[in-house]
């Protein structure tokens, strides 16, 4: 079966009590599921760095695993970078980095220089990186850097046009894209992200070179997120 990956993004969102409340209805959820044990499915969950602490004390006691991720990690060591989250404070606490998501890139200025920075500062503390692309021009910005990437990376294929439109990719458009970022890269886990919700989450999974996908808003909502794994232990 083919192994697949939702991960969940919360961006800016959610205050302490909100994800104190969120964490209790997901729990709920997955202990009343038939399909607690999904072996073929990794979730992952990328609140806020705030949020990361709770989390990491209260998923363990889930029948259902989920590993923790970080939105975005320094390009810095740790160091005089206020404000800054480095790589040796994660440590740790997540096993997964998102690197270069395009509201950071558009809002933020970062760039592929950035982004090389910061997949060296995840590597050097075994933090799986998540690099975030909308175009195969930073597809090949990361091959030039890491010719190896496959080997400890995942891609999140991420067209601008579907990121909270509500109007998603087809299946088929992301699947084509996949096969080109695979052709660049090698045959690393390509995720989809971009208006994924319960009701277009299995199309994407079934594609043959889509090994899962991206959640945003969706992700907010305890009872959308967990259907959205369910589909993906269904679809695996």
């Amino acid at each position: 079966m083919k192994k697949l990956i939702v991960l969940g993004n919360w961006k800016s969102e959610k205050t302490l009590q909100d994800a104190t409340v969120w964490m209790e209805t997901f729990a709920s959820l997955v202990r009343q599921s038939e399909r607690q044990q999904q072996p073929d499915v990794t979730t992952i969950l990328c609140p806020a760095f705030i949020h990361l602490p709770y989390f990491s004390g209260h998923l363990g006691s889930l029948p259902l695993r989920v590993a923790l991720g970080a939105q975005t990690i320094s390009a810095y060591p740790a160091g005089p970078y206020t404000g800054e989250i480095s790589a040796d404070m994660l440590s740790g606490l997540v096993s997964y980095a998102m690197i270069g998501h395009s509201e950071r890139r558009r809002l933020l200025g970062e760039t592929d220089a950035s982004v090389r920075a910061k997949v060296e500062m995840a590597r050097a503390r075994e933090i799986a990186p998540v690099v975030c692309v909308s175009e195969l021009d930073e597809v090949r910005a990361l091959h030039d850097a890491y010719p190896d990437y496959e080997t400890y990376g995942t891609i999140l294929y991420e067209p601008l046009a579907a990121i909270g439109s509500g109007q998603p990719d087809t299946p088929e458009n992301a699947d084509a894209k996949a096969s080109e970022i695979q052709a660049i890269l090698g045959k690393l886990p390509v995720l989809y992200g971009g208006s994924v919700k319960p009701e277009n989450a299995s199309g994407f999974f079934a594609m043959p070179h889509i090994s899962g996908v991206g959640v945003g808003g969706a992700s907010l909502d305890p009872g959308k997120f967990y259907e959205i794994i369910e589909s993906a232990g269904s679809s695996g």
